[in-house]
């Protein structure tokens, strides 16, 4: 096998597959091995029949067939592995020969753009003190004591109050523990402005061509989400779009430049991720999903309603996400 890697862009390369007769023959065999194993022969076992009889009952044109087939999804795998090539997307397959003693065919590659990296372990920024008055902790149990309203009578704030709300034994108590969630919801908050505010940094000095078919399945993806959050509220996007009078390409185009930052800044998290050598164990991505799961009242429930492995493979980014995330933070809070 002969080949010729082109590269158009930086995400784009075309790629020539030239297989001559010794590697045809190799296809030609295995395919006919395949085919034999189903077929039916009196006197023998379903695919236990000799190949020198199972030979004269193939139809040559179904081998022909398989025989491409193989040939094309093995040697496009063994080049994928040699060269270390990581796929986006294989599009624009075209045959150029196809003979008895030779095969050539070509397919256009979009691969994850090689760019140059910026610094991204010597941003400083300074993390702000976090703080949670008195004040704040008594609006936040008088908007849960309003909650609790019952026919226009307001509960009085005693330490029966605190423990009709959960395994607090008194009020004081329960304002430590409103306190100690004000402060996370807090910290959460300084994190994410530290780490937007990093992915900023970096992605405003890192030059990387996007590839456009990433910007149009995050596209696709932000058009999801949305049609979800309509369907939790109960509306429907041919709705909301007639509304907002724009169809959904106008708003895909409306968004375009936010996801292509989106893209950006993803290619960006990946190639730090490599650098860095993180990963997530699968007992990670287990333990998040069975959280997930915990919403769904049976099997059947989920079975119908939730696509595991795609869920998995979600599961697995956000996680590798959060972790180089909290790496770019720990290394440029001063």
């Amino acid at each position: 096998m002969k080949y010729n890697l082109k590269k158009n862009k930086s995400y784009l390369v075309n790629l020539v597959v030239t297989l001559d007769q010794n590697d045809l023959g190799h296809y030609l065999e295995e395919a006919r091995k395949d085919l034999a194993n189903n077929l039916r022969i009196r006197g023998f076992r379903k695919g236990r029949a000799p190949l020198e009889i199972t030979k004269d009952k193939l139809n040559e044109g179904h081998v022909l067939n398989k025989a491409l087939d193989l040939a094309m999804k093995q040697s496009f795998g063994e080049i994928l592995t040699k060269e270390k090539i990581e796929l986006v997307d294989a599009g624009s397959f075209e045959v150029k020969e196809n003979s008895p003693n030779r095969m050539v065919y070509s397919i256009l590659l979009t691969v994850f753009p090689e760019f140059k990296m910026a610094d991204y372990k010597n941003i400083r920024i300074k993390k702000n003190d976090i703080s949670v008055s008195e004040e704040e902790i008594d609006k936040t149990v008088e908007f849960i004591r309003n909650s609790k309203k019952q026919n226009g009578v307001l509960p009085e704030i005693t330490d029966e109050f605190a423990k009709s709300l959960g395994q607090f034994k008194d009020l004081k108590e329960f304002r430590v523990s409103v306190g100690g969630g004000l402060e996370q919801e807090k910290q959460e908050k300084e994190s994410q402005r530290i780490q937007t505010f990093i992915l900023d940094k970096i992605a405003g000095s890192t030059k990387i061509e996007v590839p456009p078919l990433l910007v149009d399945r995050q596209l696709g993806q932000m058009v999801f989400d949305l049609d979800a959050d309509l369907h939790r509220n109960g509306l429907e996007l041919g709705l909301f779009l007639a509304k907002i009078k724009k169809t959904q390409d106008e708003l895909k185009n409306e968004w375009r430049p936010k996801a292509e930052v989106l893209v950006k800044e993803a290619l960006i998290i990946k190639e730090i991720a490599k650098r860095e050598d993180m990963k997530v164990e699968p007992d990670e991505v287990r333990e998040r999903l069975n959280q997930f799961l915990q919403n769904f009242a049976t099997i059947e429930k989920v079975q119908k309603n939730i696509d595991l492995p795609g869920l998995a493979s979600q599961i697995q980014q956000i996680l590798l996400n959060q972790k180089v995330l909290a790496f770019l933070e720990k290394e440029a809070v001063s």
